[in-house]
């Protein structure tokens, strides 16, 4: 069997100059602790992004989304292939996780699948939707982390993928984002018609987890090795933080970056001073949220 340093990273990074920014966050972090894996930049820039092992230059599009996502399978040079989203960074060495995911040939973290009868934020019908597929039940993911090795399985998902799209208004598939819907929903909808079930669950939080609605303060000291907080009841300590959304704008992550960029820790002056502009940041949008109503 070949070992975990054989699987090639990739990420992609497109459009603001803040999504490199991340991306090469998150290629250093990865390089502190998984320096033995090959790490590969899809983007849209010509000029080299420091960091990165390999670049790859993306095509042309109009709209730049998350649905671009259902195109990395193309993308990798790689025979197996972790994708980590840009807005993502590596807290500790995850090789146990790595061999743990070895054996799926596709598989994001899927812990919760929705039937027929039930709601999807991103789907007007999950039963009429799941009907028009032939499919029994929708998995229910976070798109922060994508296995998959050059294989039919993983081929066919990411060609359905984009079928999905093609059958947006078809299948009631609400836009994610001004580019359309999220990969998420077309892949599991690609997923649930080819009855494809059977998905890394990483039960115990080890591997990826987002921060969103988490139930209690976030503790990560990137350059520790340590991350832990408490979600839906139970504490995980995820060797990969997906700070999406708004959590991309957080001080633990803005902190991480800091340290990451320098290669020390903060200041316990500089540490109070991200979170006061933090805070001051937080407020006026919130100000400016009450003046447009």
């Amino acid at each position: 069997m070949m070992a975990t340093s054989d699987i090639g990273f990739i990420t992609m990074a497109f459009g603001d100059q803040r999504y490199i920014d991340q991306a090469v966050s998150l290629a250093r972090s990865a390089k502190l602790y998984m320096p033995g894996n090959k790490f590969a930049l899809v983007t849209d820039r010509s000029e080299p992004v420091p960091v990165f092992d390999q670049q790859i230059k993306m095509d042309d599009f109009s709209l730049a989304g998350t649905v671009l996502k259902t195109k990395i399978y193309e993308y990798s040079p790689f025979e197996e292939t972790l994708f980590i989203d840009s807005d993502s960074l590596v807290t500790r060495d995850f090789s146990p996780e790595l061999a743990e995911i070895r054996p799926w040939d596709f598989t994001p973290v899927v812990n919760d699948f929705r039937a027929p009868g039930g709601t999807d934020p991103w789907l007007k019908d999950v039963g009429e939707a799941l009907r028009k597929v032939g499919g029994r039940s929708f998995p229910s993911f976070n798109g922060g982390v994508y296995f998959f090795r050059k294989s039919e399985l993983a081929a066919r998902v990411f060609a359905g993928g984009e079928e999905m799209l093609e059958r947006q208004d078809e299948l009631g598939i609400l836009d994610f984002d001004k580019a359309g819907p999220g990969e998420e929903t077309l892949l599991g909808l690609s997923m649930s018609r080819l009855g494809h079930e059977d998905f890394y669950p990483d039960h115990e939080g080890r591997f990826m987890r987002t921060p969103l609605n988490a139930t209690s303060p976030i503790h990560f000291e990137v350059l520790d090795g340590e991350c832990r907080f408490e979600k839906k009841h139970k504490w995980v300590e995820p060797a990969i933080v997906h700070f999406c959304g708004p959590w991309n704008k957080h001080p633990s992550y803005l902190i991480a970056v800091k340290e990451l960029e320098r290669g020390q820790k903060l200041s316990t002056i500089e540490r109070a001073s991200i979170i006061a502009q933090s805070k001051a940041r937080k407020l006026k949008q919130k100000v400016e949220n009450k003046l447009r109503r």
